[in-house]
């Protein structure tokens, strides 16, 4: 039998800026497939996956900076995808 997750539990997600690793503390929105990025205690915005017909798209809104959208995707995907059940 598999363990019923809470909807909404935070993660981390490490990303490389300028070949450094940076932690990152993702929280899910309950509501909607959005993601809130938060750098220590500070939210830095929020990202969401749009799927068009440009394919599978990261956007973003608020100080996340245009190039960390897709890593930042990345590593969302990945976490979503390997997590434990």
């Amino acid at each position: 039998m598999s363990q019923i997750e809470e909807p909404g539990e935070p993660f981390n997600i490490e990303v490389l800026i300028e070949g450094k690793p940076e932690q990152f503390l993702v929280v899910p929105d309950t509501e909607a497939p959005k993601y809130q990025i938060f750098d220590q205690h500070t939210a830095v915005g929020t990202v969401w996956l749009d799927t068009g017909l440009q394919g599978r798209t990261w956007c973003g809104e608020g100080l996340i900076v245009k190039e960390l959208l897709v890593p930042i995707g990345e590593q969302i995907d990945d976490y979503l995808t390997n997590k434990p059940i």
